[in-house]
């Protein structure tokens, strides 16, 4: 399985002896076959730039992205068989031929990849494919995930983009924080490419792992040898005095991230509309009436958030946080109104803390049309 992070360029090259130009064939889809004409099927074309230039060079990362679409994450509970829809990752295959004369001729074979909405940095260099088994969960393991501490079973997840072998299986094992306890659970029966919902925590209830625990993902095959594994770690938080706020984006990885405002919010609501001046019905006018009146009159609601204290590798999820095109605050869409924020450092400012400013992405008052 290759996978590619399409909000970074994702170039594919054709250049082979003799060609005067080149042409690739793309086809997006996410089921069981590849589209070759019609919605999700792209061919294009060029010539060389000159006889030493031969090579040609064709950036297809916005064709895949718009095929993606991340609106809300749909929470799960109990059984960890649940994996994400269509919209939320996609297949493409690529054809690359050479044009030679008149004639184009297929170059190799064609390639199938996954794509996510997510990202490189620059210091990475060109956009990389993730080529193995599975590329992990989508987020950064080495974080440890805040979570209150309730009794919901409803806290999360990370999500797991994985290719089962036939016959092979997921493991996932919850270790409680002080490793004396595992809980694991089996996903099988699935073959091919899943992009899984992988719970926070599974034992909420559970006085062993009512603090937190440890994830481990394993992926196997039919004779329960290991392929892949990933992981991370999971805190369980008490808050009784704020009212917590939910926070879910799409990070750098292309999976949705949770990520929890624990202490003091400030709500404030702006309105803004357009004056007029009135014109009088008759010389004995109403005084009532008044001269000015504003028409077209709307508002917006934004929340200041802080996290409360955490560890000093938070930078990462504030940094996806302000870059991600997809923010929610407990269910509900916003736009991240903090334009930049110091990456803070446990031996600079002791303990960190991050507030963020967040608008509601929609009008007080219901003005759809």
């Amino acid at each position: 399985m290759k996978v590619v992070k399409v909000r970074s360029p994702f170039i594919i090259e054709v250049n082979e002896t003799l060609q005067i130009g080149s042409k690739i064939e793309l086809s997006i889809w996410n089921g069981s076959s590849y589209p070759t004409s019609g919605t999700g099927f792209y061919s294009l074309s060029k010539s060389i730039p000159s006889a030493i230039q031969t090579s040609n060079t064709y950036n297809i990362s916005n064709y895949v992205k718009e095929f993606i679409d991340n609106i809300k994450p749909t929470k799960v509970s109990g059984i960890l068989t649940t994996y994400e829809d269509n919209n939320e990752w996609v297949k493409f295959q690529v054809k690359r031929y050479k044009l030679v004369g008149t004639t184009y001729t297929e170059v190799g074979t064609a390639t199938e990849y996954v794509g996510v909405n997510g990202f490189n940095n620059y210091s990475d260099g060109a956009n990389s494919i993730i080529d193995n088994y599975s590329s992990g969960i989508l987020s950064n393991g080495l974080i440890k995930k805040n979570i209150l501490k309730t009794s919901s079973t409803s806290k999360g997840y990370v999500n797991y983009i994985v290719d089962i072998p036939s016959g092979g299986k997921v493991e996932v094992t919850y270790f409680n924080l002080a490793q004396t306890l595992s809980v694991t659970e089996n996903i099988t029966g699935l073959t091919g490419i899943y992009n899984l919902k992988i719970l926070l925590t599974q034992y909420p209830n559970n006085v062993n792992f009512a603090d937190g625990c440890a994830v481990g993902i394993s992926l196997k095959n039919s004779s329960n040898v290991l392929l892949q594994y990933s992981g991370f770690d999971v805190l369980s938080v008490e808050e009784c005095k704020y009212t917590p706020v939910e926070c879910t984006f799409i990070n750098r990885y292309g999976g949705w991230e949770f990520l929890t405002f624990f202490k003091q919010q400030t709500n404030t609501v702006s309105v803004k509309g357009t004056d007029y001046k009135l014109t009088q019905s008759a010389i004995n006018y109403n005084t009532a009436i008044g001269q000015f009146k504003t028409f077209n009159t709307n508002g917006k609601q934004t929340v200041k958030l802080n996290t409360g204290f955490v560890d000093e590798n938070y930078s990462e999820l504030i940094t996806d946080l302000l870059l991600s095109e997809t923010v929610l605050l407990d269910g509900k869409p916003v736009t991240v109104k903090t334009q930049g924020s110091d990456l803070k450092t446990s031996l600079k400012d002791r303990l960190i803390n991050y507030e963020m400013d967040f608008e509601y992405a929609y009008n007080l008052i219901n003005d759809v049309i």
